[in-house]
């Protein structure tokens, strides 16, 4: 893996640990943005995706007809790897309707043992399913990342219902997770002929189970919200397949639940309204995607109805001029 995001991993345990230790609050959200402008993209290389030929799809037909007669999976190492390596097949036959179905049907019917439940959670969230070529311009290898995220997200629901939860490592969780939102950069939704990429609405996914996680301390909920919103103010192309109605639902979800949030959020918008404005007019088509990315977020903001007061009282008071 490249040493670039080993080093980012560092820093943002250690920036999580200072959070906890109370020696940062206000400061967080531009010390994370500091981190995200520190990254260097790299040059695009050749993706390798998963050979469909190499016993998937018999492996496939295996487990959809014992899910059929409700029977428990046998997923020895091997198997349960080729499920989630599949997870980045270009073929959406493969990956979604075959892979990703399969391991949420099997989830559904109780059907994965404990260990295999752990195991999945673990293989889902290591490095080469998260990160592969996630410093380079859009490629294929996004679905992989995106198809991962999605599914651990499902997997750790499934989680929190058993005595799972306690075998976890919370803490390489969260930091894998908010790893990830300062790296990835694809916003494609649906690409023709290889179906939804997706990635936000992953994050999103990923964010909601683990804000609803009893057992994660609110620092760590904090620490994820901040680095999406400091993502958020970062990305040069368009959010615009329904994540900012996910993240509106995300955003007021959690800000409903402690005043803490609610603060952090409120200051969060406000700092980048801020920046919003000392930039004045954009003149390029990056700088025109980051307004409208802030803009569909505040209008779909607007539209809940179970905002709170503050939030709300914010984003009728402000008003935007340059679109």
């Amino acid at each position: 893996m490249d040493e670039q995001i080993g080093a980012l991993q560092q820093q943002l345990a250690a920036l999580n640990t200072e959070l906890k230790e109370g020696a940062v609050f206000q400061s967080l959200g531009p010390r994370l943005g500091q981190l995200m402008d520190g990254i260097h993209r790299r040059r695009r290389t050749p993706v390798t995706l998963p050979d469909d030929q190499d016993g998937i799809i018999p492996l496939l037909t295996r487990l959809r007809g014992e899910l059929d007669r409700n029977q428990p999976l046998e997923l020895p190492l091997r198997d349960l790897d080729l499920l989630v390596h599949h997870l980045a097949s270009p073929d959406p036959q493969i990956r979604y309707n075959g892979v990703n179905f399969t391991i949420y049907d099997a989830l559904q019917q109780s059907a994965l043992g404990v260990n295999d439940l752990v195991t999945l959670v673990n293989f889902l969230s290591r490095d080469e399913s998260l990160f592969s070529h996630i410093l380079e311009p859009t490629n294929a290898a996004v679905f992989g990342r995106a198809s991962s995220a999605s599914m651990l997200a499902v997997a750790l629901h499934f989680v929190a219902e058993n005595e799972a939860q306690g075998m976890l490592d919370y803490q390489h969780l969260v930091n894998q997770v908010a790893t990830y939102i300062c790296l990835e950069t694809d916003t494609r939704g649906f690409v023709n002929q290889q179906g939804w990429a997706h990635a936000y609405a992953a994050i999103i996914d990923l964010l909601t189970v683990l804000s609803e996680t009893d057992s994660l301390p609110r620092a760590d909920k904090l620490f994820l919200l901040l680095t999406l919103v400091e993502r958020l103010k970062r990305l040069t192309t368009p959010l615009i397949y329904g994540e900012n109605d996910r993240m509106a639902t995300y955003f007021v979800a959690l800000t409903n639940r402690h005043a803490l949030y609610e603060t952090a959020l409120l200051n969060a918008l406000k700092q980048w309204r801020q920046a919003v404005a000392r930039r004045r007019r954009p003149d390029n088509l990056a700088g025109w995607n980051q307004f409208f990315n802030r803009k569909r977020l505040a209008d779909a903001l607007r539209l809940r109805k179970d905002a709170s007061p503050q939030i709300k009282k914010y984003l009728n008071s402000t008003i935007d001029f340059l679109g």
